[in-house]
């Protein structure tokens, strides 16, 4: 019995997820191209902090040159809180920021953090509609989180 507890408590510890890496400043965490703003789309990013502390978050969005269309910086994203930045209003969401659009027809977005247990995901959605409709934007992941695949 006892060998058994012991055997259970080893495999325990071991099948713990890592931990969190802890970046010194904002760092790319994903990438992820086909941003789209237009009257007919919008795009919505949805990043969920699952890291214990309190971390800060940047979407960096360009257009299809390259250049800086606009950003968005939140500092205080609890843990266990999930945070939605959408390029125009959209009626299926409840965003926390929405950018000032229209600002980009087809573009990138660089989605930076301070910690690298923040998952994130994106889609491009019909705006105006109210269930949702649309598809997923691949986002490439950078810097992953140590122990997982995406």
């Amino acid at each position: 019995m006892k060998k058994t507890l012991a055997a259970l408590a080893v495999t325990a510890t071991l099948a713990q997820p890592a931990a969190a890496v802890t970046f010194p400043a904002l760092t790319t965490i994903y990438v992820g191209s086909g941003v789209s703003d237009q009257s007919t789309s919008a795009t919505a990013f949805h990043c969920s902090n699952v890291s214990g502390v309190t971390v800060g978050l940047r979407f960096l969005l360009l257009n299809s040159a390259g250049a800086v269309a606009d950003f968005h910086t939140n500092n205080n994203i609890v843990h266990g809180r999930t945070y939605t930045v959408v390029t125009r209003e959209t009626g299926v969401f409840g965003e926390d920021f929405s950018f000032p659009g229209p600002l980009i027809r087809e573009g990138a977005v660089n989605i930076e953090a301070t910690n690298s247990a923040v998952f994130c995901t994106a889609k491009v959605v019909d705006p105006a509609a109210d269930i949702p409709t649309g598809f997923t934007l691949p986002l490439v992941r950078v810097n992953p989180h140590p122990g997982t695949v995406e």
